[in-house]
């Protein structure tokens, strides 16, 4: 379990970027407006909703402006009227996380709303989803297909849980929701084709089973969109990972399971759960407690050991539900009939978060004598971000970058943090995890040098804590490659008699560039005419480095020598041509009389040409070199 994103931030950073979720509608008749630039949204005296638990909300990604919002049985436009096709969606108001309203992946006028059943209705329903189009009614938007089912693999029945994330790609999307009955959890795929109607399934995990223990709950991705936190009404509380590429969950840790109950007691349940906007901290509800896990403690021993109690179950007044991080980094509670929404504020700090009960008023919205605004327990189901596009709601800033300079095996590797976010006042400790985590190696300091034994993918978790007390960390994996060697081969390591050139190959340990000390070629073959040392500088594919040099002896002087007269007289003296220094059987030799006719002839010329049933007198050679096609002309005498 990695237990951290990939990127955790630090410090508040709030992100309007995109503020299609920027208008929260929810509960009974509650409504919030996030503004750029407001740290407090507004509240807004207009929604005519009434939801216990399901609910999702859409606007203009542009402006904010309000679109769409739905429980998940009906849909209501932006003047708050009921859409006239939308009834029945096939959802549930009773549903934890029953709605979720998505753009088209590349069509801005279509919206898909998913829905999920309740356990009151025994989740018979399960997953569907319905298409909203906005230009329909002069661009009031309605349901244009509606209640269309979406089957799990084997009949299965979806539980409430209904949660999205966008693909690395900022475009489609995951649709993840989990089996009931068993371990699975299955996300499809939407894209700008559709829904795809087979999920990618992940068994892993504890078995969400019953009805009224396992049916009712949350999912919330961390910022990074590499962890998924999971909620069981009885059950408990559970984080795995999650490949934002793929759609897959695996690794499951288990923070806490509730211990057995009597049957109907409702009150010590899990419910909501959220994470902190930098992904360091995971806040969630325990027994109606609120309760704090610091993600960067290291093990999943060492996280379970930080839980840290915030609040007791009785200062919330009220059965807590939703936990919904809005986009200015806050974390919003949802409690069933209050009329204020409980607010965790400076939630990226492990020492300063606190809770604010009754912090945001929902107040505003005139109802009948006796009715009053109220969350219930819902807050708007919103989608991750994977961090390949951004952050989700309460964007994360990076505020330190690692620069590595890559070792190979066996050499150091340079690893240095560096600051990027001038408002941190500096960094305070770094602390490097670095290798496997059954023998990790434990460095600190802002500049370490590893010396990795091995090639191949190596994990480095590092923290880095600010002078301003935030925190933040990132995992890398990073490639080690081979250590590089070179060889340097030639033809010949001295300059041959009649040969006007050496070849000379440098044979590197795998792919890469070939840089010979004089500039000539970036090739790894060359051609040398002249004696000398010559050196060759590789460099592979991964950045490793390695020289190697070949030195090509000169002739000595009278070295090579062609007779001009033999004395083939049986004096056993001058009885052969033999041409001294010149390498045996690499020379052609081909002797004409003085008519011109070949009298000799020897591909492969050893020294054996002695002139024998041939007259004294002058006769001419031609030498040729097969290889380099070299030729040497002359003549010598023959004397008896």
């Amino acid at each position: 379990m990695l237990l951290v994103v990939g990127l955790l931030g630090a410090g508040p950073r709030i992100g309007y970027a995109q503020r299609q979720y920027n208008a929260w509608y929810f509960g009974t008749a509650s409504a919030l407006q996030f503004l750029p630039g407001r740290y407090w949204p507004q509240v807004v005296p207009n929604s005519v909703m009434d939801s216990f638990e399901s609910c999702t909300s859409l606007a203009d990604s542009t402006t904010g402006a309000l679109l769409l919002y739905s429980n998940g049985e009906r849909v209501w436009d932006r003047t708050h009227q009921p859409m006239p096709n939308s009834f029945p969606l096939g959802g549930n108001a009773s549903a934890s996380e029953g709605a979720l309203a998505l753009f088209a992946p590349g069509q801005p006028n279509l919206v898909y709303l998913f829905t999920t059943d309740a356990k009151e209705s025994s989740a018979k329903n399960s997953l569907r989803y319905s298409v909203v189009d906005l230009r329909l009614r002069n661009g009031f938007g309605d349901v244009s297909q509606r209640n269309q089912p979406l089957p799990l693999p084997g009949n299965t029945l979806a539980t409430e849980h209904l949660a999205a994330i966008r693909q690395p790609n900022g475009r489609d999307y995951w649709i993840l929701v989990h089996g009931l009955n068993n371990n699975s959890f299955y996300a499809y795929a939407l894209t700008p084709t559709g829904v795809a109607a087979q999920p990618v399934v992940s068994a892993v995990g504890p078995v969400f089973s019953g009805l009224g223990i396992a049916e009712t709950g949350e999912f919330r991705f961390s910022p990074s969109g590499q962890q998924v936190v999971t909620t069981r009404l009885l059950g408990g509380l559970d984080v795995f990972d999650f490949d934002p590429l793929a759609g897959r969950v695996s690794n499951a840790v288990n923070l806490f399971t509730h211990p057995a109950v009597p049957a109907g007691y409702f009150p010590g349940r899990v419910f909501g759960a959220e994470f902190s906007a930098d992904g360091t901290l995971l806040y969630a509800d325990e027994r109606g407690s609120l309760v704090r896990y610091d993600l960067l403690a290291g093990s999943p021993a060492a996280v379970l050991r930080s839980k840290r109690l915030l609040a007791p179950e009785a200062s919330f007044r009220g059965l807590t539900g939703s936990y919904r991080r809005g986009p200015n980094g806050r974390i919003y509670i949802a409690v069933l009939g209050a009329t204020a929404l409980p607010v965790i504020d400076s939630c990226n700090s492990v020492n300063a978060a606190y809770v604010r009960v009754a912090a945001q008023t929902l107040a505003g919205t005139v109802l009948p004598v006796g009715r009053q605004p109220g969350s219930q327990y819902c807050l708007p189901n919103i989608p991750g971000r994977s961090a390949s596009r951004g952050g989700s709601t309460g964007s994360i800033e990076e505020g330190f970058v690692v620069v590595t300079t890559p070792g190979c095996a066996g050499q150091p590797t340079q690893l240095a943090v560096q600051l990027r976010d001038p408002g941190r006042q500096g960094i305070q400790q770094v602390q490097w995890t670095i290798g496997n985590a059954a023998s990790p190696t434990l460095l600190s300091g802002q500049r370490v040098a590893p010396v990795f034994s091995r090639s191949g993918t190596q994990p480095v978790y590092v923290v880095v804590i600010f002078n301003d007390g935030t925190r933040q960390a990132q995992r890398l994996q990073l490639q080690v490659p081979p250590l590089a060697t070179v060889q340097l081969q030639a033809s010949t390591r001295q300059l041959a008699c009649g040969e006007a050139s050496v070849a000379l190959t440098a044979v590197g340990s795998t792919t890469g560039r070939y840089t010979w000390a004089d500039d000539s070629t970036s090739l790894p073959q060359r051609v040398v005419s002249q004696a000398g040392t010559y050196r060759v500088r590789f460099l592979s594919q991964g950045g490793c480095l390695a020289t190697d040099s070949i030195t090509i002896s000169p002739l000595a002087p009278g070295t090579c020598l062609v007779p001009n007269i033999i004395t083939p007289n049986g004096d056993q003296l001058n009885q052969r041509f033999v041409l001294a220094g010149y390498p045996l059987k690499y020379w052609s030799l081909t002797v004409y009389n003085r008519w011109g006719r070949a009298v000799y002839t020897n591909p492969l010329y050893a020294n054996e040409w002695d002139a024998e049933g041939q007259p004294a007198g002058v006769y001419y050679y031609l030498l040729q070199h097969p290889q380099t096609g070299t030729k040497l002309r002359g003549w010598v005498e023959v004397m008896r």
